[in-house]
């Protein structure tokens, strides 16, 4: 993909870890640490349920979008019927969320339908990158975030890969998490090919970020005895199974793809903070985005 925007989208193989929290989070950390521009940053949402976007307007804000044809559908349908002229900046909606400017693309009533009709060309992926190309998303925009349905249906997060250049992989602390996203990460290797990269070089795309962690449970312990939040904890002497169990599935992930080691509590109300009260309350925060940053941008 040659663009001038940076581009990161979240995937995960369970649902529940919190893609699009930090999706949003990530977004305002950005325009405020980075000093992007509101105007020149872009949230995508790929996600048939609308999640992102029903977190960041009211049902009847989203329902007057979806009636005025301000949706990725809409962008689809009139490519399709050969409208190449207009702009996905034509399609997005601009948002006051928390006193920040954010603008989104919605998904659309259709966005099933869309993917349906992608697969039937046999090169769903590259057809979904050009038209997000020649519909300007990646020279009108200098940051552009994909949040994505879970991996329960594979084509959404597939046409994530395609979409953006880097890719974070949020996961919970838990052996089915870490064998679900292991299952997510071998579908996607079959990929590496159509970006004319060895699979070593494919992997370098993925960042995997641990979230909703327990502190004071034995997931915590595993997680501090693989260094996280800088620390080096040794296991308890009195190793029981499910500590091994899932010490060998994390470190199994670690051999696959690089990890952030910034791991996120589980903080309920996380989700409800505006972002300086949620790097305040959850300490890692702050370096998580960063790390997420400089992931994407490098």
């Amino acid at each position: 993909m040659s663009s001038k925007a940076r581009t990161v989208s979240f995937i995960s193989a369970s649902g529940g870890v919190g893609k699009t929290t930090l999706s949003i989070f990530l977004a305002k950390w950005v325009i405020d640490r980075r000093h992007v521009s509101p105007l020149k940053l872009l949230l995508v949402d790929l996600d048939p349920t609308a999640g992102l976007s029903l977190s960041l307007m009211t049902e009847e804000e989203y329902e007057d979008k979806l009636n005025r044809g301000f949706t990725l559908v809409n962008l689809y349908d009139d490519y399709s019927k050969g409208m190449p002229w207009r702009k996905i900046s034509d399609y997005v909606t601009s948002v006051k969320h928390e006193g920040v400017s954010l603008n989104v693309l919605i998904p659309g009533e259709e966005l099933g339908r869309v993917v349906e009709e992608l697969w039937r060309t046999g090169r769903p992926g590259k057809k979904f990158q050009e038209m997000l190309y020649k519909s300007g998303a990646y020279t009108l925009y200098d940051f552009i975030i994909f949040d994505t349905a879970p991996f329960f249906d594979i084509r959404y997060t597939v046409l994530s890969i395609y979409a953006a250049e880097k890719h974070v992989v949020v996961l919970r602390p838990s052996v089915v998490d870490c064998r679900r996203t292991a299952r997510m990460l071998k579908n996607l290797m079959e990929y590496a090919s159509d970006f004319d990269r060895e699979t070593s070089e494919y992997v370098k795309r993925f960042l995997g970020v641990i979230n909703l962690a327990r502190t004071g449970t034995i997931e915590w312990d595993v997680l501090m005895s693989l260094g996280f939040n800088d620390a080096g904890a040794k296991l308890d002497s009195k190793q029981d199974q499910r500590r091994e169990k899932l010490k060998e599935e994390l470190e199994g992930l670690m051999r696959v793809i690089e990890f952030s080691k910034y791991a996120l509590t589980l903080k309920v109300d996380i989700a409800r903070l505006e972002l300086k009260e949620a790097v305040k309350k959850e300490k890692v925060m702050e370096a998580l985005l960063n790390r997420i940053w400089e992931h994407a941008v490098k």
